[in-house]
């Protein structure tokens, strides 16, 4: 009798597209380690006040932002046309600040080199910094996803909303599309079928219950609040824990 060989069957590539954040919160890492390969959508337009250049941390257990100040911001310009200002100062502000809000947090010391570290970088080209960042920090937390930029491999054109996310699922050869999940609303699923991609979507658990957190009030504050409180090893598990759905 013949022995038949079995022939694996093909890795699905999982794909994940987002902008880049400063220092976003426990989800983003979540959809991160969710996926295969990130792609930060850098070549969208600029959002004042939102998340791209500022994020909140915990200062006597209440949420303080942090921002990074920017050269010339307008919700005219694409993320990565967009410099931080030239350092003026803000950059030792902005490390005296973390410094005294988490001075007594016990994994302190090593983040604010990790900090120190990025601030070092923070010069120039706004999505960059972000770039690195996000590399800095998935690294620390052993997340082993391809993290690559929109706007230097996938030209833009007139591509707009889920034609451009398609676009880019076809480019990188993803059979399955991860969300968060407040794009339910944004996409049709038989269109991602139609083009042989399942969409998913992500359910962050933030695990409040178990993970330490220098806000009063529970709110959710920056992955640098996390971090402080948190040994790496631990966040290396919560980023793991997280469910995926069929849209």
């Amino acid at each position: 009798m013949e022995s038949s060989t079995l022939i694996p069957t093909p890795a699905r590539k999982k794909l994940a597209i987002m902008q880049p954040y400063f220092f976003p919160y426990l989800g983003y890492w979540q959809l991160l380690a969710a996926v295969d390969t990130l792609v930060l959508l850098d070549d969208v337009n600029y959002i004042n006040r939102g998340w791209i250049n500022r994020n909140r941390i915990a200062l006597n257990g209440e949420p303080t932002w942090l921002t990074v100040p920017l050269r010339g911001a307008s919700q005219n310009k694409l993320i990565c046309d967009i410099e931080i200002a030239p350092d003026d100062g803000w950059k030792k502000r902005m490390q005296r600040t973390l410094s005294t809000a988490y001075a007594k947090a016990p994994q302190s010391a090593s983040v604010l080199a990790l900090f120190e570290q990025w601030l070092a970088h923070a010069d120039g080209n706004l999505s960059a910094a972000l770039h690195h960042s996000i590399t800095q920090v998935a690294d620390a937390i052993d997340i082993k996803t391809t993290i690559v930029p929109s706007s230097g491999i996938y030209p833009k054109g007139e591509l707009k909303g889920a034609d451009r996310i398609l676009d880019i699922c076809q480019r990188e050869g993803a059979s399955v599309y991860v969300n968060p999940p407040g794009g339910r609303e944004l996409y049709d699923a038989e269109a991602f079928r139609q083009a042989g991609i399942e969409l998913m979507f992500l359910q962050p658990d933030l695990h409040q219950n178990e993970l330490r957190t220098g806000a009063s009030d529970g709110s959710v504050l920056s992955i640098l609040d996390s971090l402080m409180h948190n040994p790496a090893e631990e966040l290396a598990e919560a980023v793991k824990r997280f469910a995926l759905q069929a849209a």
